[in-house]
This record gives C-alpha cells, sequence and structure tokens, in this order.
C-alpha cells in the first residue's frame, strides 16, 4: 500500500497537464462578468457566447469580451443590491466606438462598420492594422477584419491563406461578392504566391535542421530557418496591404533564402555521402585485413603446428 500511493500521486501529477485544454480555458472565464452573463441570456446576447466567442481564435488565446468591447469584467454579482446595478457596474469604461445614446435607452452595443472595425482590431494588431488601412480594402472601409476573419460574426477564426476564398460567387466564395472576374485573377496570383512561399518556408525549415544536425550553422540562413513564426507573421502582415510589389519583394527574398539554403543543403548531403561511402570503404579493408589476419592465425595454428609435432627425420 505505502508503494501505491506515491505512484498513484504520480499519475494524478502526470495526468493532470491530460484534463484538457479546454477545462484550462473554460477556468479562465469562470468568474468573467461578461461570459458567465451574456451566455445565459437569451437569443443573440447569448449566441454570441454560446455559439460564436467560444468556437473562436480569441477564446483560445484567452481573450474575452472586455478585450474588445471593454467594460469591467471582474466584478461579481453579489457586490451589487441588484441585477440592473451589476449589469451598469459591468458596463462601465466600454469602448468608446459601441457607445450609442437614444433618449430612449441609455448606452447600449452597437455594431462597429468601416475603418473603425480596423482601428478597434488594431488595438492587439497594430502593425496589421497600418498594412490594412493603407490597402484598397481599408481605404473603402469594406471588407472588414470581421468579414475576412469571422464572416461577420465574433467567431474569429485562426488566420490562414484559406481565407482568401477564390470560389465563384456561386460556390458561395468569400471574396467573388465585391471582385469581379479581372481583379479575381489578382486574388488568386496572390493567394499563389502565398501558398508557394508558405511551401518554401517550410521545406527550406526542414533542410535547415538536418543541416544543423551535420553541424552546419550560417547566420544569413539562420534569420528565416530559425525565426519561422516571425517569417509568417511578416508575410501575414505584408498581405493585408494587397500591394503586389511589397508582396513580390519579400516572397522573392524568401525564395533567395530557400534556395540558399537547399543549395547548401545538396552540397553538404553530397559531401556526408561521399563520407560515408569513405567510411564504408575504409570499414571494409579494415574487415578484408581482419579477415586476413584471421586466415593466417588459423592457418598457423592448423597446419604449422601440426608440422612441428611431427618427429624428426633421422
Amino acid at each position: 500500500m505505502k508503494r501505491i500511493l506515491p505512484l498513484l500521486f504520480i499519475w494524478c501529477v502526470a495526468a493532470s497537464p491530460c484534463l484538457g485544454e479546454a477545462d484550462e480555458i473554460a477556468e479562465t472565464f469562470k468568474t468573467n462578468a461578461c461570459v458567465q452573463c451574456h451566455q445565459d441570456l437569451p437569443g443573440r446576447l447569448g449566441q454570441i457566447v454560446q455559439l460564436e466567442w467560444n468556437q473562436s481564435v480569441h477564446y483560445q488565446a484567452k481573450v474575452g469580451c472586455e478585450g474588445c468591447h471593454g467594460g469591467n469584467a471582474l466584478v461579481q454579482r453579489e457586490q451589487f443590491d441588484s441585477d440592473e446595478a451589476f449589469k451598469q457596474g459591468s458596463h462601465l469604461q466600454r469602448h468608446a466606438d459601441f457607445l450609442v445614446k437614444r433618449p430612449d435607452r441609455q448606452a447600449f452595443v452597437r455594431t462597429v462598420r468601416g475603418r473603425s472595425v480596423s482601428y478597434l482590431c488594431g488595438k492587439c494588431h497594430a502593425s496589421i492594422k497600418e498594412k490594412h488601412l493603407g490597402s484598397p480594402h481599408g481605404n473603402f472601409g469594406d471588407p472588414t477584419c470581421l468579414y475576412c476573419h469571422g464572416q461577420g460574426s465574433h467567431r474569429i477564426t485562426k488566420p490562414s491563406i484559406d481565407l482568401i476564398d477564390t470560389r465563384s460567387r456561386s460556390e458561395q466564395g468569400r471574396c467573388s461578392p465585391c471582385h469581379r472576374a479581372a481583379t479575381m485573377t489578382a486574388v488568386t496570383e496572390i493567394k499563389k504566391i502565398l501558398l508557394q512561399t508558405q511551401t518554401n518556408i517550410e521545406n527550406s525549415q526542414k533542410s535547415y535542421q538536418q543541416l544543423k544536425k551535420w553541424g552546419y550553422h550560417n547566420l544569413e540562413l539562420e534569420e528565416l530557418n530559425e525565426h519561422v513564426d516571425e517569417v509568417q507573421s511578416r508575410l501575414r502582415r505584408i498581405f493585408h496591404s494587397f500591394n503586389m510589389r511589397e508582396i513580390n519583394n519579400f516572397a522573392s527574398e524568401i525564395q533567395d533564402v530557400a534556395d540558399r539554403t537547399e543549395v547548401t543543403f545538396e552540397m553538404i548531403d553530397q559531401l556526408q555521402s561521399r563520407r560515408l561511402n569513405q567510411a564504408m570503404i575504409g570499414v571494409g579493408v579494415i574487415a578484408m585485413i581482419v579477415a586476413f589476419v584471421t586466415l593466417l592465425l588459423y592457418y598457423k595454428k592448423t597446419f604449422l603446428k601440426h608440422d612441428d609435432d611431427e618427429p624428426p627425420h633421422l
């Protein structure tokens, strides 16, 4: 029994992370006033939490309602005399873009539109905001960040090249409602460049990791291959500019480094192959020498000793 209890303790500690990241995230919002109140509300006010936000990348990153909307998520119901007082207390300090005054109601949440969406999202995504505001999308104020990344809802998806949806309008493509055939060609070309660049980054990283195992290091190549997340982040930022020259220039930079990585990989790989062949030849020669020496010893032991045992002739 004394042996079993420590083992059970170790198993519980080791198994605790396996309770799931979902449980850890849910625990984070267990006392969040916005989440705990809104998830029980009827209609749209509850759906935002239940069906959209908790399926989003913001939820996975532990960003609550207050991260975008403002307000005070730390207050608790027991601190107030009534539900209305609790509501007012939690709604204080909301983001100005969401406040609208009407004679018949106090401040309430409204839909944020146009370029104001970029400024709102830009509170966290500042570098992408600058690129977006300087792009045709940002100049027009449409489509907004929410349209591309959440289809207008709070269900913000993880950024990926797949968000560039080149399907036709009849197939409910995301870009085709605004883009006609001529501009859809440009959209398709941009997506093609990004996909190729993404492939170059991934392949280059694999080659460089093997080079490191062989003991090869190069500061110039490390800038791409040891900082993949940052390179991919920069690629996403540049994409939001929709500036073909800027996108092509960065893609070319990555292509150049990827090409140099591949050339270096092939050169070192050939060198490693030659070394391996030389080593195998060396092992073969040594094996032949050992076999020859063994044969001589066997010959000496078997035949020469037999001759020594014969009586001398008179």
